[in-house]
């Protein structure tokens, strides 16, 4: 019987340091290690903020990795097989596929909390799970037909073991609502000319991803075909097929089309977007492929073909995903090093990661997540202007609100500058709180941001939550103080409580792009005030509050390696 104990997820503003590092050892509990992959970043400049979701797979062990822009974890969980698809979904659960045939979910706690069914009689397939905010969710089923491939093709098996798959829509308590068969809608000869119909058994359409149009309807990826399928949810006809044997499209500004392609998605601005992986094509390379699809004419055109060089070739696997501020997420597939890459609108590379050594990644995500196991009073602390050799202790928050007790076993600060000073282990105990002492101590001059990763670790798990640490030791100010030209500075807005409107000043030490939003309290973005770059110097940004609610809002800056978000209150 599934377990239900679906978790809403509040949106927290997460922030990324602007340089790269290689994973080690001392970003983890070094049993948790023992099974980590090795990973390093090898570019990164303006990238979503939002965390990676890695489904990392070495020597057997599957790593379930949420990591931020430094690689630095903040879930981590081991699992006993070959891992896919490790996402979050819309109803908030993490789930994730254990090949060959299970798919489970898990709370933000990291409790396991569901197990997703195919039909009695189906082969559950671990490559697609699309759960609605419903509940209901579409998966790939997988039936074995035993075929006389003989009247189909000459020396085929009078007894082959065809591989054929199922588009299945289940609803939240796992009872079928409808079921798209390929047996009953494609030729058997629809597959590419490198598949062999001959064999004893045969793996037929190896459909690797579910799409849901705007519209309704279905997108599926049918890998062995090399065809993108539209499919009628009423009726279960065929709109329309791309690429492949059966193709229907015109192609325009392409010459070289797509081959065992991955991950089909649709964009925003309506465009169909995938991971070709190129099998076959001349000269064989992996690619980002967009294509502008005018289902009246029937015409495909090429939008834009990204590959990180033409040596990069993935056989298998591979990913694509757009992201909330317009960047492509991209799994560049099986590889020696595996790669994880985000391109901008112009296919600028924006941040790139790759495995040091090999690791089976099969698709990968970015998304806004912050765990349930414990909350804090803040995501940051700012510790003002401490003199060297002098220290400064703030005050943090850790609350409890579930029905047992909830253990921190783990601090990660990767700068000796700020330290807590508790003794660990720390239990809090059940709808409880405990208070961590926070302290800065600078050793030189200069300007200090880090992140204070705090954790429940054990050998196959580690949750924790990143708090900003943010200090300095020269005076730095807005409002008629002294300004070093080193420094960066987000003043309190003026006048605040407010009413409809507001000043927010701020300092940057140097040229660079900067980000000033407004945030409610549940995190979501309100307001964009700042979105650009700037030169250095004092800034004053008025903010009207135009028909918001009265109540509780953030202001938060970015600017290089600096953030600091800051609180106002409107009142009406």
């Amino acid at each position: 019987m599934k377990i239900f104990n679906k978790i809403l997820f509040k949106i927290l503003l997460f922030a990324s340091l602007s340089y790269s590092q290689i994973a080690s050892s001392d970003d983890l509990n070094n049993d948790v290690y023992l099974y980590y992959p090795s990973m390093e970043v090898t570019k990164i400049n303006n990238p979503s903020e939002d965390y990676l979701f890695l489904d990392a797979t070495v020597t057997g062990i599957g790593n379930l990795l949420i990591v931020d822009n430094e690689l630095t974890p903040v879930f981590y969980r081991k699992v006993n097989g070959i891992i896919y698809d490790f996402k979050l979904q819309p109803d908030g659960e993490l789930t994730y596929g254990v090949g060959p045939d299970k798919i489970y979910g898990l709370d933000s706690s990291g409790t396991m909390v569901n197990q997703f069914y195919a039909p009695p009689g189906i082969v559950l397939d671990v490559h697609e799970l699309r759960v609605l905010s419903d509940g209901s969710y579409y998966i790939i089923g997988e039936e074995h037909l035993i075929i006389d491939m003989s009247q189909y093709v000459q020396g085929g098996d009078t007894a082959a073991v065809v591989l054929t798959n199922d588009v299945i829509h289940m609803d939240v308590n796992d009872n079928e609502l409808w079921r798209w068969k390929t047996i009953e809608h494609y030729n058997i000869l629809d597959v590419d000319q490198y598949i062999d119909l001959t064999q004893h058994q045969i793996d037929w359409t190896h459909c690797n991803s579910i799409e849901i149009d705007p519209d309704g309807n279905i997108l599926l990826s049918t890998r062995n075909f090399d065809e993108v399928t539209k499919i009628d949810r009423t009726t279960g006809d065929i709109i329309w097929r791309l690429g492949g044997e059966k193709n229907q499209f015109t192609f325009i500004n392409d010459s070289r089309g797509f081959s065992r392609q991955h991950c089909v998605r649709q964009l925003s601005n309506g465009n169909l977007i995938m991971f070709d992986n190129g099998d076959f094509l001349l000269p064989e390379y992996s690619s980002v492929v967009e294509y502008k699809i005018d289902e009246t004419n029937f015409t495909a055109t090429l939008v834009r073909r990204y590959t990180r060089n033409e040596s990069v070739f993935s056989r298998v696997l591979g990913s694509v995903q757009e992201l909330t501020n317009g960047h492509i997420l991209i799994g560049w597939g099986e590889n020696q090093n595996p790669a994880v890459g985000e391109i901008d609108e112009q296919d600028s590379v924006e941040f790139e990661m790759k495995f040091i050594n090999y690791t089976r990644q099969y698709r990968a995500y970015r998304f806004k997540w912050e765990t349930n196991l414990f909350t804090v009073s803040s995501d940051s602390i700012d510790f003002g202007v401490v003199s060297v050799g002098d220290s400064s202790i703030e005050e943090l928050n850790l609350y409890n609100t579930k029905d047992s007790a909830v253990t921190i076993n783990e601090f990660l600060i990767k700068d000796s500058s700020f330290t807590v000073m508790n003794n660990l282990p720390i239990v809090i105990p059940s709808t409880d709180s405990i208070t961590l002492f926070v302290k800065f101590k600078p050793t030189i001059e200069g300007y200090y941001q880090v992140k204070l990763n705090i954790r429940y670790v054990t050998d196959t798990t580690l949750i924790g939550k990143q708090v900003n640490l943010i200090g300095a030791t020269t005076p730095v100010s807005v409002e008629g103080q002294n300004i070093s030209n080193s420094s960066f500075l987000l003043s309190q807005n003026y006048p605040n409580p407010f009413n409809p409107s507001t000043k927010i000043e701020f300092h940057i030490a140097d040229f660079g792009f900067v980000s000033l939003k407004i945030y409610d309290v549940l995190g979501n973005e309100v307001s964009t005030l700042v979105n650009e770059e700037k030169t250095a110097g004092s800034y004053e940004i008025e903010f009207n509050s135009a028909n918001l609610p009265s109540g509780i809002y953030f202001y938060q800056l970015k600017a290089r390696r600096f953030i600091s978000t800051k609180k106002m209150i409107l009142l009406r």
